[in-house]
Protein backbone atom coordinates (compact mmCIF):
# COMPACT_ATOMS: atom_id res chain seq x y z
CA UNK A 1 0.00 0.00 0.00
CA UNK A 2 1.39 3.32 -0.56
CA UNK A 3 2.60 5.77 2.05
CA UNK A 4 -0.09 8.21 3.32
CA UNK A 5 2.77 10.71 4.01
CA UNK A 6 3.76 10.64 0.28
CA UNK A 7 1.72 11.16 -3.25
CA UNK A 8 0.38 7.61 -4.65
CA UNK A 9 2.99 7.11 -8.08
CA UNK A 10 1.09 6.08 -11.16
CA UNK A 11 2.65 4.53 -14.51
CA UNK A 12 0.89 4.84 -17.20
CA UNK A 13 1.25 3.30 -20.92
CA UNK A 14 -0.11 4.67 -23.53
CA UNK A 15 -0.17 3.89 -27.43
CA UNK A 16 0.17 7.61 -28.34
CA UNK A 17 -0.13 7.01 -32.26
CA UNK A 18 -3.09 8.74 -32.62
CA UNK A 19 -5.00 12.11 -31.48
CA UNK A 20 -8.25 10.90 -30.97
CA UNK A 21 -10.65 10.15 -28.55
CA UNK A 22 -9.21 7.33 -25.97
CA UNK A 23 -5.74 9.68 -26.50
CA UNK A 24 -7.86 12.79 -25.67
CA UNK A 25 -9.79 11.41 -22.67
CA UNK A 26 -5.80 10.34 -21.05
CA UNK A 27 -4.38 13.24 -21.95
CA UNK A 28 -7.17 15.36 -19.76
CA UNK A 29 -6.91 12.59 -17.23
CA UNK A 30 -3.40 13.08 -16.54
CA UNK A 31 -3.54 17.01 -17.13
CA UNK A 32 -5.70 16.78 -13.72
CA UNK A 33 -4.26 13.75 -12.25
CA UNK A 34 -0.96 15.19 -12.08
CA UNK A 35 -2.42 17.22 -8.64
CA UNK A 36 -2.58 14.34 -6.53
CA UNK A 37 -0.35 11.78 -7.88
CA UNK A 38 3.40 11.67 -9.11
CA UNK A 39 3.19 10.70 -12.56
CA UNK A 40 4.88 9.14 -15.38
CA UNK A 41 3.92 8.33 -18.76
CA UNK A 42 5.27 5.86 -21.42
CA UNK A 43 4.17 6.21 -25.11
CA UNK A 44 4.60 3.92 -27.71
CA UNK A 45 4.77 6.85 -30.52
CA UNK A 46 5.72 10.50 -31.20
CA UNK A 47 2.68 12.36 -31.74
CA UNK A 48 0.82 14.81 -29.99
CA UNK A 49 -0.38 13.12 -27.11
CA UNK A 50 3.61 13.44 -26.44
CA UNK A 51 3.85 17.14 -27.02
CA UNK A 52 0.90 17.78 -24.88
CA UNK A 53 2.70 16.12 -22.02
CA UNK A 54 5.87 17.45 -22.05
CA UNK A 55 3.75 20.96 -22.28
CA UNK A 56 1.90 20.32 -19.00
CA UNK A 57 5.54 19.14 -17.78
CA UNK A 58 4.42 15.38 -17.33
CA UNK A 59 7.48 13.06 -16.98
CA UNK A 60 7.21 11.34 -20.64
CA UNK A 61 9.18 8.69 -22.55
CA UNK A 62 8.89 7.07 -26.14
CA UNK A 63 9.50 3.44 -27.04
CA UNK A 64 9.06 3.90 -30.55
CA UNK A 65 7.04 0.85 -31.62
CA UNK A 66 8.23 1.68 -35.16
CA UNK A 67 11.86 1.11 -34.21
CA UNK A 68 11.73 -1.83 -31.59
CA UNK A 69 10.18 -4.73 -31.50
CA UNK A 70 7.77 -6.10 -28.63
CA UNK A 71 10.63 -7.52 -26.93
CA UNK A 72 12.64 -4.61 -26.65
CA UNK A 73 9.77 -2.77 -25.70
CA UNK A 74 9.25 -4.86 -22.90
CA UNK A 75 13.21 -4.75 -21.62
CA UNK A 76 12.54 -0.89 -21.93
CA UNK A 77 9.75 -1.09 -19.72
CA UNK A 78 11.02 -3.13 -17.12
CA UNK A 79 14.15 -0.88 -16.56
CA UNK A 80 10.89 2.12 -16.74
CA UNK A 81 9.25 0.39 -13.87
CA UNK A 82 12.39 -0.27 -11.81
CA UNK A 83 13.92 2.95 -12.45
CA UNK A 84 9.69 4.77 -11.17
CA UNK A 85 8.73 2.69 -8.64
CA UNK A 86 5.05 3.25 -9.36
CA UNK A 87 2.73 1.85 -6.70
CA UNK A 88 0.00 0.93 -10.09
CA UNK A 89 0.27 0.87 -13.65
CA UNK A 90 -2.39 2.10 -15.75
CA UNK A 91 -2.34 1.10 -19.22
CA UNK A 92 -4.71 1.88 -22.07
CA UNK A 93 -5.46 -0.60 -24.98
CA UNK A 94 -4.60 -3.87 -25.93
CA UNK A 95 -0.78 -3.74 -26.86
CA UNK A 96 0.04 -1.77 -23.90
CA UNK A 97 -2.46 -3.59 -21.65
CA UNK A 98 0.12 -6.92 -22.53
CA UNK A 99 3.46 -5.52 -22.22
CA UNK A 100 2.93 -2.60 -19.38
CA UNK A 101 1.04 -5.57 -16.91
CA UNK A 102 4.08 -7.99 -17.78
CA UNK A 103 6.64 -5.31 -17.32
CA UNK A 104 5.04 -4.81 -14.34
CA UNK A 105 5.03 -8.12 -13.18
CA UNK A 106 8.58 -9.21 -14.05
CA UNK A 107 9.83 -5.56 -12.62
CA UNK A 108 8.06 -6.18 -9.15
CA UNK A 109 4.57 -4.02 -9.45
CA UNK A 110 1.80 -6.27 -8.93
CA UNK A 111 -0.94 -3.62 -9.19
CA UNK A 112 -2.07 -2.89 -12.32
CA UNK A 113 -5.35 -1.60 -14.08
CA UNK A 114 -6.81 -0.83 -17.00
CA UNK A 115 -9.24 1.40 -19.19
CA UNK A 116 -11.42 -0.01 -21.84
CA UNK A 117 -12.11 3.21 -23.93
CA UNK A 118 -14.94 1.14 -26.26
CA UNK A 119 -15.66 -2.00 -27.93
CA UNK A 120 -13.69 -3.78 -30.32
CA UNK A 121 -14.34 -2.65 -34.00
CA UNK A 122 -13.55 -5.77 -35.72
CA UNK A 123 -13.41 -9.33 -35.24
CA UNK A 124 -9.93 -10.78 -34.64
CA UNK A 125 -7.80 -13.76 -36.88
CA UNK A 126 -5.28 -15.80 -36.78
CA UNK A 127 -2.56 -14.57 -34.66
CA UNK A 128 -4.32 -11.13 -34.00
CA UNK A 129 -7.12 -13.18 -32.10
CA UNK A 130 -4.33 -14.77 -29.92
CA UNK A 131 -3.41 -11.49 -28.74
CA UNK A 132 -6.71 -10.92 -27.80
CA UNK A 133 -7.43 -14.14 -25.92
CA UNK A 134 -3.78 -12.62 -24.31
CA UNK A 135 -5.26 -9.81 -23.43
CA UNK A 136 -8.61 -10.71 -22.04
CA UNK A 137 -6.37 -13.46 -19.58
CA UNK A 138 -4.20 -10.72 -18.24
CA UNK A 139 -7.13 -8.31 -17.53
CA UNK A 140 -8.50 -11.41 -15.68
CA UNK A 141 -6.35 -12.41 -13.67
CA UNK A 142 -3.03 -10.01 -13.65
CA UNK A 143 -4.88 -6.94 -13.32
CA UNK A 144 -6.95 -5.56 -10.66
CA UNK A 145 -9.68 -3.42 -12.33
CA UNK A 146 -10.86 -2.81 -15.93
CA UNK A 147 -11.88 0.69 -16.23
CA UNK A 148 -15.70 1.23 -18.65
CA UNK A 149 -16.29 4.44 -19.87
CA UNK A 150 -19.45 3.64 -19.97
CA UNK A 151 -22.64 1.85 -18.38
CA UNK A 152 -23.15 -0.28 -21.89
CA UNK A 153 -19.58 -1.19 -21.95
CA UNK A 154 -19.45 -2.34 -18.40
CA UNK A 155 -22.13 -4.55 -19.12
CA UNK A 156 -20.26 -6.14 -22.91
CA UNK A 157 -16.83 -6.56 -20.74
CA UNK A 158 -18.85 -8.46 -18.06
CA UNK A 159 -18.98 -11.25 -20.50
CA UNK A 160 -15.50 -11.01 -20.74
CA UNK A 161 -14.49 -10.19 -16.94
CA UNK A 162 -15.59 -10.71 -13.52
CA UNK A 163 -18.29 -8.18 -12.42
CA UNK A 164 -15.95 -7.24 -9.33
CA UNK A 165 -13.40 -6.07 -11.61
CA UNK A 166 -15.05 -3.79 -13.58
CA UNK A 167 -15.77 0.02 -13.02
CA UNK A 168 -17.30 2.68 -14.79
CA UNK A 169 -15.61 5.58 -14.53
CA UNK A 170 -17.09 8.40 -16.99
CA UNK A 171 -14.77 10.22 -19.59
CA UNK A 172 -14.34 14.09 -18.39
CA UNK A 173 -13.87 17.24 -19.93
CA UNK A 174 -11.80 20.17 -18.89
CA UNK A 175 -14.52 23.00 -19.74
CA UNK A 176 -12.24 26.07 -19.01
CA UNK A 177 -9.63 24.68 -20.72
CA UNK A 178 -12.27 23.50 -23.87
CA UNK A 179 -13.42 27.17 -23.94
CA UNK A 180 -10.25 28.79 -24.16
CA UNK A 181 -9.61 26.89 -27.62
CA UNK A 182 -12.29 28.15 -29.50
CA UNK A 183 -11.63 31.27 -32.09
CA UNK A 184 -13.99 32.54 -34.30
CA UNK A 185 -16.28 30.39 -36.67
CA UNK A 186 -14.82 28.62 -39.53
CA UNK A 187 -17.42 28.59 -41.35
CA UNK A 188 -19.61 31.09 -43.36
CA UNK A 189 -22.93 32.58 -41.94
CA UNK A 190 -25.96 32.39 -42.69
CA UNK A 191 -26.50 28.51 -42.94
CA UNK A 192 -27.06 26.16 -41.26
CA UNK A 193 -24.29 24.07 -40.30
CA UNK A 194 -24.67 20.07 -39.81
CA UNK A 195 -21.15 17.93 -38.99
CA UNK A 196 -19.92 14.88 -38.41
CA UNK A 197 -16.70 14.53 -36.59
CA UNK A 198 -14.08 11.62 -36.32
CA UNK A 199 -12.02 8.32 -38.29
CA UNK A 200 -13.42 8.15 -41.63
CA UNK A 201 -13.20 4.10 -40.94
CA UNK A 202 -16.61 1.59 -40.89
CA UNK A 203 -17.80 2.47 -37.40
CA UNK A 204 -18.54 5.51 -37.53
CA UNK A 205 -20.77 5.11 -40.51
CA UNK A 206 -20.33 8.60 -42.36
CA UNK A 207 -21.72 6.87 -45.21
CA UNK A 208 -25.81 7.05 -43.60
CA UNK A 209 -24.61 10.74 -42.73
CA UNK A 210 -24.05 11.26 -46.54
CA UNK A 211 -27.55 9.07 -47.33
CA UNK A 212 -29.29 11.34 -45.01
CA UNK A 213 -28.31 14.99 -46.44
CA UNK A 214 -30.73 14.72 -49.55
CA UNK A 215 -33.43 13.30 -47.24
CA UNK A 216 -32.46 16.21 -44.90
CA UNK A 217 -32.61 18.89 -47.72
CA UNK A 218 -35.69 17.43 -48.99
CA UNK A 219 -37.83 17.47 -45.52
CA UNK A 220 -36.91 20.51 -44.24
CA UNK A 221 -37.51 22.59 -47.51
CA UNK A 222 -34.66 24.81 -46.66
CA UNK A 223 -31.95 25.77 -48.99
CA UNK A 224 -29.09 26.84 -47.08
CA UNK A 225 -27.93 23.95 -45.36
CA UNK A 226 -23.86 23.13 -45.11
CA UNK A 227 -22.63 20.08 -44.55
CA UNK A 228 -19.14 19.44 -42.81
CA UNK A 229 -17.41 16.46 -42.66
CA UNK A 230 -14.29 17.02 -40.29
CA UNK A 231 -11.63 14.09 -40.03
CA UNK A 232 -9.67 11.54 -42.06
CA UNK A 233 -9.18 7.93 -42.78
CA UNK A 234 -9.00 4.89 -45.08
CA UNK A 235 -12.81 5.82 -46.75
CA UNK A 236 -12.06 9.49 -47.51
CA UNK A 237 -12.07 8.25 -51.18
CA UNK A 238 -14.82 6.35 -51.45
CA UNK A 239 -16.77 9.03 -49.57
CA UNK A 240 -16.16 11.95 -51.76
CA UNK A 241 -17.31 9.59 -54.65
CA UNK A 242 -20.40 9.10 -52.64
CA UNK A 243 -20.97 12.35 -52.22
CA UNK A 244 -20.43 13.19 -55.87
CA UNK A 245 -22.87 9.83 -56.92
CA UNK A 246 -25.73 11.69 -54.49
CA UNK A 247 -25.03 14.85 -56.19
CA UNK A 248 -24.47 16.49 -52.86
CA UNK A 249 -21.03 17.73 -53.34
CA UNK A 250 -21.51 21.07 -53.72
CA UNK A 251 -23.36 21.13 -50.24
CA UNK A 252 -20.40 19.18 -48.47
CA UNK A 253 -16.90 20.00 -47.61
CA UNK A 254 -14.48 17.17 -46.66
CA UNK A 255 -12.25 19.05 -44.52
CA UNK A 256 -9.92 16.27 -43.40
CA UNK A 257 -7.95 16.50 -39.99
CA UNK A 258 -7.99 19.89 -38.24
CA UNK A 259 -6.14 21.06 -35.17
CA UNK A 260 -9.43 23.40 -33.92
CA UNK A 261 -11.74 20.45 -33.54
CA UNK A 262 -13.45 22.50 -30.09
CA UNK A 263 -13.81 26.01 -33.06
CA UNK A 264 -15.63 23.73 -35.14
CA UNK A 265 -17.74 22.15 -32.64
CA UNK A 266 -18.40 25.65 -31.56
CA UNK A 267 -19.22 27.16 -34.93
CA UNK A 268 -21.62 23.84 -35.99
CA UNK A 269 -25.37 24.49 -35.39
CA UNK A 270 -25.83 20.54 -34.76
CA UNK A 271 -23.33 17.49 -34.69
CA UNK A 272 -24.69 14.43 -35.47
CA UNK A 273 -23.30 10.79 -35.03
CA UNK A 274 -23.67 7.56 -36.50
CA UNK A 275 -21.12 5.06 -35.35
CA UNK A 276 -22.26 1.37 -35.08
CA UNK A 277 -21.32 1.72 -31.52
CA UNK A 278 -19.12 4.39 -28.80
CA UNK A 279 -18.26 3.97 -25.71
CA UNK A 280 -18.32 7.65 -24.36
CA UNK A 281 -16.90 9.50 -27.43
CA UNK A 282 -14.90 12.51 -26.19
CA UNK A 283 -16.79 14.36 -29.08
CA UNK A 284 -19.84 14.65 -28.21
CA UNK A 285 -18.71 15.45 -24.62
CA UNK A 286 -17.03 18.09 -25.91
CA UNK A 287 -20.02 19.54 -28.46
CA UNK A 288 -22.47 19.67 -25.33
CA UNK A 289 -19.80 21.30 -23.45
CA UNK A 290 -19.75 24.21 -26.08
CA UNK A 291 -23.52 23.86 -26.48
CA UNK A 292 -23.87 22.48 -29.69
CA UNK A 293 -27.04 19.56 -29.87
CA UNK A 294 -25.75 16.57 -31.00
CA UNK A 295 -28.21 13.99 -32.91
CA UNK A 296 -26.62 10.47 -31.87
CA UNK A 297 -27.13 6.83 -32.98
CA UNK A 298 -28.88 5.59 -29.54
CA UNK A 299 -26.05 3.65 -28.24
CA UNK A 300 -23.41 2.73 -26.34
CA UNK A 301 -22.32 5.85 -23.78
CA UNK A 302 -24.22 8.62 -26.29
CA UNK A 303 -27.43 6.88 -24.70
CA UNK A 304 -26.48 7.85 -21.29
CA UNK A 305 -25.00 11.13 -21.95
CA UNK A 306 -28.34 11.86 -23.46
CA UNK A 307 -30.67 10.65 -21.67
CA UNK A 308 -32.55 13.89 -20.53
CA UNK A 309 -32.67 14.47 -24.10
CA UNK A 310 -34.13 11.82 -25.61
CA UNK A 311 -34.98 13.55 -28.42
CA UNK A 312 -32.02 14.00 -30.04
CA UNK A 313 -31.13 9.80 -30.01
CA UNK A 314 -31.75 7.53 -33.05
CA UNK A 315 -33.02 4.12 -32.59
CA UNK A 316 -33.60 3.67 -36.15
CA UNK A 317 -30.14 3.28 -37.16
CA UNK A 318 -30.32 4.44 -41.27
CA UNK A 319 -30.16 7.09 -43.24
CA UNK A 320 -33.85 7.86 -43.39
CA UNK A 321 -33.86 7.67 -39.41
CA UNK A 322 -31.38 10.11 -39.25
CA UNK A 323 -32.69 12.44 -41.31
CA UNK A 324 -36.02 11.98 -39.61
CA UNK A 325 -34.12 13.21 -36.28
CA UNK A 326 -32.39 16.04 -37.72
CA UNK A 327 -35.14 17.84 -39.21
CA UNK A 328 -37.17 16.98 -36.30
CA UNK A 329 -35.21 19.10 -34.05
CA UNK A 330 -34.25 21.81 -36.75
CA UNK A 331 -37.24 24.40 -35.25
CA UNK A 332 -35.97 24.16 -31.69
CA UNK A 333 -32.46 24.26 -32.85
CA UNK A 334 -31.33 27.55 -30.92
CA UNK A 335 -33.83 27.04 -28.20
CA UNK A 336 -32.56 23.77 -26.44
CA UNK A 337 -30.95 23.90 -23.27
CA UNK A 338 -27.82 21.90 -24.05
CA UNK A 339 -26.20 20.36 -21.22
CA UNK A 340 -24.02 18.21 -19.71
CA UNK A 341 -23.93 16.71 -16.40
CA UNK A 342 -21.42 16.49 -13.31
CA UNK A 343 -20.06 13.40 -13.92
CA UNK A 344 -18.78 14.26 -17.57
CA UNK A 345 -15.95 16.82 -15.59
CA UNK A 346 -12.88 16.25 -15.41
CA UNK A 347 -12.24 16.78 -12.21
CA UNK A 348 -14.99 13.94 -11.08
CA UNK A 349 -12.45 11.59 -13.91
CA UNK A 350 -9.49 12.21 -11.91
CA UNK A 351 -11.05 12.26 -8.43
CA UNK A 352 -12.86 8.72 -9.47
CA UNK A 353 -9.68 7.75 -10.93
CA UNK A 354 -7.56 8.76 -7.77
CA UNK A 355 -9.95 6.56 -5.33
CA UNK A 356 -9.95 3.59 -7.65
CA UNK A 357 -6.04 3.68 -7.64
CA UNK A 358 -6.39 3.97 -3.48
CA UNK A 359 -8.78 0.78 -3.39
CA UNK A 360 -6.59 -1.64 -5.73
CA UNK A 361 -3.64 -0.52 -2.84
CA UNK A 362 -5.55 -1.45 -0.07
Amino acid sequence: MASAERKLRALHVISGDLWAGAEVQAYTLLSHLRSYCHLKVILMNHGRLYDECQALGLDVEVFDETQLNSFQILRSLCRAVRAFGPDVIHTHRQKENILGTLAGRLAGCRRSVRTSHGAPEFESKGLRKLRVKLDQWIGRHWQQCVIAVSEDLAKQLGRIYPERHITVIHNGIDRDRLAAQVGPSPFEPGSVHVGIIGRLEPVKRVDLFLEAIPRITQKAGMSDFRFHIIGDGKLRPDLEARARALDIHERVEFHGHRPDVPTCLAGLDLLVMCSDHEGTPMVALESLALGTPVVAHNVGGLTEMLSGQTELLVGDHSAEGYANAVTAVLPNLHKMDVTLEKRYTARQNAEATLALYQRVLD
